[in-house]
């Protein structure tokens, strides 16, 4: 009887990828909403552009390190701004550009981030991906600390 079984699924198993077109498996596109939380800190600053760093703890790839390089397009505030982020994670990096503004900070030095970005390649699984998504977050001028939450749609091919 068990072996009549596995015969039965085993065919039934063969008969299903026989159906399939081929390339179905690494064509097909999965879309996902998405929330991904970064805090970091300033690398370094000249005149209006600076670079920052970030650890990524949730996201739909799990936890990763990002490096953010940053070009303010002014000097008083409200300031906007272009970034351009490289996010590494453990199954490939994932580009991104950014258009956001940053808010005058308070008495305490603390100020808003709000934005959206887009997703613009990479390498691994994040080569053809595609994604929009917010930004909101706020950063210290006192510590150089920022706190970012990206919240979007992220599509990609289901392998």
């Amino acid at each position: 009887m068990r072996k009549g079984l596995a015969i039965a699924v085993t065919s039934a198993v063969a008969a299903g990828a026989v159906a399939l077109p081929a390339g179905a498996a690494t064509n097909k596109r999965g879309e996902r909403s998405f929330t991904e939380r970064l805090s970091g800190t300033r690398l370094s600053s000249s005149g209006n552009r600076f670079e920052d760093l970030f650890r990524i703890k949730r996201s739909l790839d799990g936890g990763g390190a990002a490096i953010y390089d940053v070009q303010l397009n002014g000097t008083t505030y409200p300031v906007s701004a272009e970034g351009s982020m490289i996010a590494f994670f453990r199954d490939g990096a994932r580009n991104t550009r950014d258009t956001f503004k940053l808010l005058a900070p308070g008495t305490d030095g603390i100020g808003s981030i709000a934005g959206n970005g887009t997703c613009v390649g990479g390498t691994g699984l994040h080569k053809f991906e595609t994604c929009t998504y917010r930004i909101k977050g706020n950063y210290n001028v006192v510590t150089g600390v920022t706190f970012m939450t990206l919240t979007g749609t992220d599509t990609r091919r289901i392998t």
